[in-house]
């Protein structure tokens, strides 16, 4: 299947961008004394402050740090100052190559973060489907299906990942919907109906577009369009109750 753009490019960055605002660092970056406990286990001062910024970030926005990302200054600061740490000393973090890959284990492993999978990805996709039947936003969607990962403490795969789950959903609803409405029409009901999409009368515009379109000023002529229309409808002989 294709993939489905369904968000623009800012939208897919601030998606899993590091938090910068007070009031989400407050709500979702604020070490408890469990997680102190943990921390402060790391023998230096540099891994210390990594193994929280990791911690932190795969709480909220629920990813994985990219090997040499730039961490911006105020989470950071903020970060550095719950452990008295100075933010100069992530420099030094994981310089050692199996450090980062150590502590991703242990964070996996002391806090319950899951590795997407498969069978996640299932059970995801089919809590996301009722989400698409309410809201055909793809930014609305790839927020909840975020919230979701979150709350489950699942480690997000990436931007492309949830844009394609989102996607498929929205194309779901879609076909769900279309389901619903067509599922008692006779094949003859479907041709008057997909016919509807064809140029009128040698126009360069589809009937649908031709009923949808106002008849024009009161007068004879327009109650005239108006039968012309009506009778165009009624002929796909639609039964009332469907509807």
């Amino acid at each position: 299947m294709p993939r489905r753009s369904v968000l623009t490019e800012a939208q897919r960055l601030l998606l899993l961008a590091l938090p910068e605002n007070e009031a989400d660092l407050v709500r979702y970056w604020t070490l408890t004394p469990d997680d102190l406990r943990v921390i402060v286990s790391r023998r230096r001062a540099h891994n210390r402050l990594g193994f929280a910024i990791q911690l932190c970030a795969l709480r909220y926005p629920g990813r994985l740090l990219r090997p040499g990302e730039l961490i911006p200054q105020i989470p950071l600061a903020f970060i550095g100052d719950q452990l008295g740490i100075e933010p100069d000393a992530l420099a030094d973090y994981a310089v050692r190559g199996p450090t980062r890959y150590e502590q991703l284990d242990t964070l996996r492993g002391t806090f319950g973060f899951q590795q997407f999978c498969r069978p996640l990805q299932i059970e995801l996709q089919a809590w996301l489907l009722p989400a698409a039947l309410t809201s055909s936003s793809g930014i609305v969607l790839a927020r909840m299906l975020l919230g979701e990962f979150r709350r489950r403490c699942i480690v997000v795969p990436g931007i492309t990942q949830i844009e394609r789950m989102v996607g498929k959903a929205l194309l779901d609803a879609e076909r769900y919907v279309c389901e619903l409405l067509t599922r008692h029409l006779t094949a003859d009901q479907r041709d008057r109906l997909d016919a509807l999409l064809q140029p009128h009368s040698g126009s360069h515009i589809s009937s649908l577009t031709w009923v949808r379109q106002p008849p024009g000023q009161p007068g004879r002529r327009a109650f005239a369009a108006i039968l012309d229309r009506l009778s165009l409808l009624r002929a796909i002989d639609l039964d009332s109750g469907l509807v």
